[in-house]
């Protein structure tokens, strides 16, 4: 059985819990999953990591193990963004490496603009900031197009009950029509055990917020950003926009990779995370 299999619990200030792993010795690195994921999404992460670190990954809070109520509407990534802080607290970690994948890195970023003391550098893999599509040319007809036929719908699916559909839609939304249906038992089994993490964001009433672009512009904190070369042409035009105003940022195209890139090309997002993260280590 893996670390990963057996979290502890970590209470929070707020009353919520996380499910938590710590594995390794040396400066933190925080991991931060995306939608629909859980902390078991770096199973083939933390052993790599652990070699040259102090690693963490804990489950956001509406994924499993499940520790909190059901979601409602008043969930947005920055509430995960609050717990995010409070783990960095509670484990005395900052200031701490972040690494981040989707909606995770949009809370990432949403707590280093709050507090960037505690992030020592962030890796974001395909952050949704939508709003930062609407001033790209064509953008806002793609966000308009993937809320009318992905979001909306998962959250019609949910209200009916109906987490299977909902989950369907997401994952062929994201990755490509009849992927889910393709997903062996296991897999499949493990994206609806984390379907109650994905009805939290499509129940919120702030599923994507807009980040402030002259604090993101002010952010002094190096950024390293994974784009896969098969993603949503939504996520490639955020990605852009979001590389142009940040101020310090490298870029890394994964050859192969969805917007599910840590899945998809885990060997080549590791080598290019631990590449960035040495080169800090010199710098400092």
């Amino acid at each position: 059985m893996s670390v990963l299999d057996a979290p502890r619990r970590l209470e929070l200030p707020s009353g919520a819990a996380l499910a938590v792993v710590q594995t390794g010795a040396g400066d933190p690195v925080v991991f931060v999953h995306g939608g629909g994921k859980d902390l078991r999404y770096w199973r083939r992460q933390v052993a790599p990591f652990s070699a040259h670190f102090r690693v963490v990954a804990y489950s956001r809070r509406h994924s499993w193990p499940h520790l909190n109520p059901p979601p409602g509407d008043a969930h947005s990534p920055r509430v995960d963004a609050e717990d995010l802080g409070a783990l960095l607290d509670a484990l005395a970690l900052g200031p701490a490496h972040v690494v981040a994948a989707s909606v995770g890195g949009v809370a990432a970023l949403a707590l280093a603009l709050e507090r960037p003391g505690a992030i020592r550098s962030l890796v974001l893999a395909e952050p949704p900031v939508l709003p930062l599509a609407d001033a790209t040319p064509g953008g806002a007809a793609m966000r308009r197009d993937f809320v009318r036929g992905v979001f909306d719908p998962a959250a019609a699916r949910f209200r009916a009950g109906d987490a299977d559909g909902a989950m369907r839609g997401i994952v062929d939304g994201f990755l490509g029509a009849g992927t889910f249906d393709g997903l062996h038992a296991r897999a499949r089994g493990r994206v609806l055990e984390n379907a109650r993490d994905w009805e939290a964001h499509v129940r919120s009433e702030e599923p994507f917020p807009a980040l402030s672009r002259e604090r993101l512009a002010a952010l002094r904190i190096p950024v390293l950003m994974l784009t896969g070369t098969r993603t949503t042409p939504l996520h490639r035009v955020v990605d852009d926009a979001l590389a142009d105003v940040l101020p310090d940022v490298r870029r890394v195209v994964v050859e192969g990779a969805t917007h599910d890139l840590w899945a998809d090309e885990p060997e080549g997002c590791r080598e290019a995370v631990l590449g960035f993260l040495r080169e800090r280590r010199t710098r400092e």
